[in-house]
């Protein structure tokens, strides 16, 4: 329950994101990466460590994760950063494209007891494996090394929660679609069902899961729909995630967008994030550094979250008003019609549909015995 505040925000926090770099080694066709006028770098060990102290010594959420674009484990510092955190006692999420799960990183990642772990599958097959761009790693290489390093880190830290992230398109982004061709991934129920099949298979094998339990899994799953964002723990702490398709504030589109002209956004409500630069946004979805509200590295989180700015910008999140430019037009909407439902619909979706449209499920009732 949140008793504190901190600025203007209120915590605990769920998370808050720091963003190691900005660098992804994968090309995903549907990221916003190539519509990034930012630069690349990666963010100074030692801010990223006064960061994390900040953040321990202020009880300001509930855990780090290190993601908001570009892939963490390219950093040189990485596993200094990450022992730093662990050290100071900060729970720790982690979301990686996977590609390096099967190299040195993947090997060194071994010793550590992360909070969480969320691979971006996202493409489950060879063909939309096309999707990501990856250079010379192929299919192949791909799974293999996500499959080996999964079975020996859930060996050794089963209390992880390790999650893999599907895309769904069931709902395809037409502006997108239209700069970038096709993106189809997990496009109707019956995808989704087949893939997950697939796909909890694997996990089962390297689980030495009981025959039962994997026909019991298997009826579950022919229960799922492709219009439903799901979170399915496939075995204890092991989780398939969907994904809708996201056009990241309309990004991609090059159509007049009506300004929404109220709405509601979990940005600074149940996270926020720091670039590797030292800018602080309002949230994970701002790729290109849209709503900087300050820089942390001539001053404290504090200081960033006590400005005016955020005050104003808070002030209007808790009325469903919302004041920052970009957040406008990421809520906004090309159609008259949109603009006028979409803000009733964000408020009350998220508040009395959410149960419809976001499904747990939870595919055996007894224990998994893993190797």
């Amino acid at each position: 329950m949140r008793n504190k505040r901190f600025g203007h925000i209120d915590i605990p926090l769920q998370r808050v994101h720091l963003e190691l770099t900005n660098v992804c080694d994968f090309n995903c066709v549907f990221c916003p990466k190539s519509l990034m006028k930012r630069p690349y770098g990666y963010m100074d060990a030692a801010l990223a460590k006064r960061l994390i102290d900040e953040i321990s010594d202020e009880g300001l959420c509930e855990k780090i994760t290190f993601h908001v674009m570009g892939e963490p484990l390219l950093h040189k510092d990485f596993f200094a950063i990450l022992e730093h955190a662990q050290n100071r006692g900060v729970q720790v999420g982690l979301t990686t494209n996977g590609g390096r799960l099967g190299a040195e990183a993947g090997i060194r990642l071994l010793e550590y007891p992360l909070h969480q772990l969320d691979i971006s599958l996202q493409t489950p097959d060879e063909k939309s494996f096309a999707l990501r761009r990856a250079g010379t790693l192929t299919f192949g290489e791909y799974l293999s090394g996500i499959f080996s390093f999964f079975a020996e880190y859930h060996r050794r830290h089963p209390q992880t929660v390790f999650k893999f992230r599907f895309l769904n398109t069931r709902f395809p982004k037409k502006p997108m679609e239209r700069r970038l061709g096709p993106v189809r991934v997990i496009s109707s129920t019956q995808e989704l069902r087949a893939t997950f099949k697939y796909w909890a298979g694997r996990v089962y094998d390297g689980l030495q899961t009981s025959e039962a339990e994997r026909a019991q899994a298997l009826r579950e799953i022919d229960k799922l729909s492709a219009y439903k964002w799901h979170v399915v723990e496939v075995a204890p702490n092991v989780f398939f995630e969907t994904y809708i398709l996201e056009d990241w504030g309309h990004a991609f589109g090059d159509e007049k967008v009506h300004d929404a002209w109220g709405g509601y956004c979990f940005g600074m409500r149940d996270h926020f994030a720091v670039l590797w630069n030292g800018d602080v946004v309002l949230c994970c979805v701002d790729f290109d550094g849209n709503t900087v509200v300050g820089n942390v590295k001539d001053g404290t989180l504090k200081e960033v979250l006590s400005s005016n700015a955020v005050g104003t910008i808070m002030d209007g999140f808790r009325k469903y008003r919302l004041e920052h430019p970009y957040c406008k037009r990421c809520l906004g909407s090309s159609s008259r019609i949109g603009w006028a439902l979409k803000p009733i619909l964000a408020v009350s979706g998220l508040k009395l549909l959410k149960p419809f449209f976001y499904k747990k499920t939870k595919l055996t009732g007894t224990s998994f015995r893993s190797s």
